[in-house]
């Protein structure tokens, strides 16, 4: 992390800053890697080597989090950090938002998000993820190694999905999903279980007009 008695960053002298992108103080950026175009990377942020930061994506935004006082929503504090490891690639107009106070957001080596992905605050993804266009992640979701999630998928707040796990586009998932299962639908179960569902619907619906 970038001298926090500073406020200064850190960019490699390798690391590619297009032009307009906007990397803020206490930023470290890795050997290699690319922020391309209107890229907002703000806050306590770590960004590792060889890692692609889509045009008009933003790093280290502050968390959705709200107390309700007086009747009235006040702001949490979200003075935490956001640490991307070697190797990870964010698409265009993706937002990953930064923890709350001492604690991190994390996306894992060789991570592939496509564009407009929203990672909330103290998010944890694995290593060799890849995430489809418009998945929306809830705060403190903790997400396994080599996991598959597709388009426009939408997962609960501090859910856990295990390592190797598919999840199919337009899930909505509520649960925690286990190591190496596939898991479709909304709510979202077993994959087989939705397509003996939708087999059955289609028998008794299919024809009708």
């Amino acid at each position: 992390m970038s001298n926090p008695d500073t406020g200064a960053s850190r960019v490699s002298p390798t690391a590619r800053i297009a032009a307009s992108a906007v990397v803020g103080d206490e930023v470290e950026i890795g050997p290699d890697s690319v922020v391309e175009p209107n890229a907002v990377i703000q806050g306590r942020v770590v960004v590792g080597a060889r890692a692609n930061i889509g045009a008009g994506a933003v790093i280290g935004c502050e968390g959705f989090g709200y107390e309700k006082l007086g009747g009235e929503y006040a702001k949490l504090d979200h003075g935490g950090a956001v640490v991307i490891e070697d190797d990870v690639d964010i698409g265009p107009n993706s937002t990953v938002a930064r923890a709350k106070t001492g604690r991190e957001t994390r996306i894992g080596r060789g991570t592939k998000i496509d564009s407009h992905v929203h990672v909330a605050h103290n998010v944890r993804i694995g290593r060799n993820c890849v995430i489809a266009a418009q998945t929306g992640i809830a705060g403190s979701v903790v997400i396994g190694d080599d996991v598959m999630i597709g388009g426009q998928v939408g997962i609960k707040d501090h859910v856990t999905i295990g390592d190797g796990a598919v999840i199919h586009a337009r899930a909505a998932v509520f649960r925690s999903v286990p190591a190496g299962a596939s898991y479709s639908g909304v709510p979202a179960r077993p994959h087989g279980q939705m397509k003996r569902f939708w087999a059955r619907a289609w028998r008794r619906f299919g024809h009708e007009s």
